[in-house]
């Protein structure tokens, strides 16, 4: 039954890697009514007649039906919107009969016949509202669906396999038993699927002995396996133009880990297209000071994704939002990056100015984009920056007329989208704000934003941590003593003190354009010059107790 190689028997997993769910499917549909025929007969089974496989683009779907179709030797029979749309009415109706035709003339051979169906929501959407024509076709497909039913004696071995990226676009009369008996979804492959992916895409290139797939597989959030085949594509191109550019063309290119890379830069997840997603860079040790919160924050975002087994066992919850609240430039947004970077996390941001928009409804659409791509690209974290703009406390924006506000739609949005997160896993909300008394008092109740965490201005041991960050690269004078600098610099931010570095810099270039150092003296002129972002009093104001 099977086709053979010179190799063996040939498998769908040699040339599809992921998706273990869906071949099972497909397999149960299409190869076990051929091979256990007889036991069904006995037992009187009905076998299922159709399935629906949905899910992103790129995951596969269409490679995994023609992987089977071939492992078990069975024939194919495409249909696809460029095929059923035609000019002149009747003739989408004829083309459909005529290949189920098709595929009923192969199954009377005895053969495993499958009808597959590509982008089946351009082809049958629902009817309500609809053009004539394309009411037509659904009724057709319908009737050819029923049709395969009353043979199924004479013709066991013909399926219908059909595929959408956008499974409630589709008429919901074939989303029945009897019709499209099984949904199952394609979902964005996990670290272990997508390490297997660059495995089965990379055998024939030559890898160099640093090349860490599994890091690789780690760092590649959101990727499909069209994504990852392109990601090995882009990789060995940047190979041959690294041995061009050395002159030594004709040879075989090793891949390096820094082809890798650079591939990844290139190639982005398809997952994320249309909304902010940021590489995050930033680790817990480029933020100084903050040493408890940091605790906290790393038992919040990283323990849940890299230990979601130890959680499981215990039937702990992890948090799904911690909001962050504290004077402007004490490192809210920095902390936030670092656990995206901590946990190998997807990071969206999206803040108040990107929300609101002109054109009602466009904020709520573009939040409700965002979720969906941060499930798809799971493990991830949702950054609101600036929160209390995004979700501020309800009647106090002056709606007119009843109607709500644009911040109140916002608000319901997210909402019902966070609430929506007890299904998900591996996702998470941060929010960042200066005023969390002005947040709507429904996203502060547990299972919305669980943890609430005060990021105050640095201590004396905080400054002394982020002075030695942000002079990491700057060549100081042996007369430089970073802790007195640190003492002397109360109430300056994180943002304040990065200033004052600078600062520092430009007084030494501005005494001498050749100076190699920054000397003691050149602190303490920027001093002279800098003043702190905060007094006491705001100090005061900033903090909050939920």
């Amino acid at each position: 039954m099977a086709i053979e190689d010179a190799d063996g028997e040939w498998k769908a997993e040699e040339k599809i890697a992921g998706g273990g769910r869906a071949l099972e499917a497909l397999r149960l549909l299409i190869i076990y009514p051929f091979l256990y025929s007889r036991e069904s007969r006995k037992l009187g089974l009905k076998w299922p007649r159709g399935l629906l496989l949905y899910g992103p683009p790129g995951t596969g779907k269409t490679s995994m039906v023609r992987a089977v179709v071939r492992e078990c030797d069975a024939h194919l029979t495409t249909i696809n919107p460029f095929h059923v749309h035609k000019a002149h009415a009747g003739e989408s109706e004829k083309f459909l009969r005529e290949a189920f035709a098709d595929a009923y003339s192969h199954a009377s051979s005895g053969r495993p016949s499958v009808i597959f169906i590509d982008e089946i929501d351009a082809i049958c959407p629902r009817r309500d509202n609809r053009r004539e024509h394309e009411s037509r076709i659904v009724g057709q497909l319908l009737t050819l669906m029923d049709g395969s039913k009353t043979s199924s004696e004479a013709l066991p071995h013909i399926v219908v396999v059909a595929s959408t990226n956008r499974v409630d676009a589709i008429d919901a009369a074939l989303r029945r038993p009897g019709r499209f008996d099984s949904e199952i979804e394609v979902t964005v492959p996990s670290v272990e699927e997508r390490l297997q992916i660059l495995e089965l895409h990379s055998k024939n290139l030559h890898l160099d002995h640093d090349v860490d797939l599994q890091a690789i597989a780690g760092s590649c959030n959101g990727y499909v396996g069209a994504d990852l085949k392109a990601l090995c594509r882009e990789a060995a191109r940047f190979a041959y133009r690294r041995l061009s550019d050395s002159g030594e063309d004709g040879q075989v290119p090793m891949l390096r880990m820094e082809d890798w890379k650079s591939a990844i830069f290139e190639v982005g997840p398809s997952m994320t297209r249309g909304v902010t997603k940021e590489v995050s860079e930033v680790s817990w040790d480029d933020i100084g000071g903050l040493t408890d919160l940091k605790k906290k924050l790393k038992q919040a975002v990283e323990w849940p994704i890299k230990h979601a087994d130890a959680f499981a066992r215990l039937g702990i919850t992890p948090v799904r939002g911690v909001l962050l609240h504290g004077p402007p430039g004490c490192s809210k947004t920095t902390l936030a990056k670092a656990a995206a970077h901590a946990a190998q996390a997807s990071f969206f941001s999206l803040s108040g100015a990107e929300l609101y928009s002109k054109y009602v409804g466009e904020g709520e659409a573009l939040l409700r984009r965002t979720f969906q791509k941060a499930r798809l690209a799971a493990p991830s974290i949702i950054f609101f920056d600036e929160a209390d703009a995004i979700a501020p406390k309800r009647g106090q924006g002056g709606s007119s007329g009843g109607n709500p506000t644009i911040g109140e739609r916002l608000l319901s949005t997210l909402l019902t989208e966070m609430d929506g997160l007890e299904q998900a896993t591996g996702i998470m909300v941060l929010a960042a704000t200066n005023r969390p008394q002005a947040i709507d008092a429904a996203l502060m109740r547990p299972g919305r934003f669980d943890l609430v965490l005060h990021v105050p201005p640095p201590d004396q041991v905080g400054r002394t941590e982020i002075l030695q960050i942000h002079t990491r690269k700057m060549r100081l004078g042996k007369d430089v003593d970073l802790s007195r600098i640190a003492a002397c610099t109360d109430l300056f931010t994180g943002a304040d003190l990065e200033g004052l570095c600078r600062e520092a810099g430009m007084v030494a270039l501005r005494e001498d354009i050749s100076a190699e150092s920054v000397s003691d003296h050149h602190f303490q002129a920027a001093l002279d010059s800098l003043k702190p972002s905060l007094t006491e009093s705001q100090v005061q104001e900033y903090c909050f107790t939920k």
